[in-house]
């Protein structure tokens, strides 16, 4: 889960998901990325760190440029971890939400918190 909250990090700027669009079609050199997307060369090298972090784009010095590409395996791997989160959310979706157990047992809640209380201060104990 760790990866997928990553890879949704690494997506959530408009400006990545732009950068991730053009590497789909083809590898770039970043003064090609930078001219693109007409943004200073420290941006965009802020944006490209954040993806590479997560995985999703290679890079590959030739001289004193480089060039970035899609990972297409990292790429995959999150694609079936979608599978894997989404798919059960789907499946609730279509049956339905079913109500809290609090909601009928009103002291369901406060086990809980007696329980979480004992689980935190046992280490305590130690």
């Amino acid at each position: 889960m760790k990866k997928l909250a990553e890879f949704f990090r690494a997506l959530s700027d408009e400006t990545r998901l732009k950068i991730l669009h053009m590497l789909s079609s083809q590898e770039m050199c970043v003064c090609e990325i930078i001219d693109r997307l007409q943004m200073s060369q420290p941006a965009v090298s802020h944006h490209l760190k954040i993806l590479r972090q997560a995985g999703l784009v290679n890079d590959n010095r030739d001289g004193k440029w480089i060039y970035y590409s899609i990972n297409a395996p990292m790429l995959e791997m999150y694609f079936a971890s979608f599978t894997n989160v989404f798919n059960p959310v789907q499946e609730n979706l279509r049956i339905g939400f079913r109500q809290s157990r609090a909601r009928h047992d009103p002291k369901f809640c406060e086990e809980l918190v007696v329980q979480n209380r004992k689980r935190l201060l046992a280490p305590l104990d130690d």
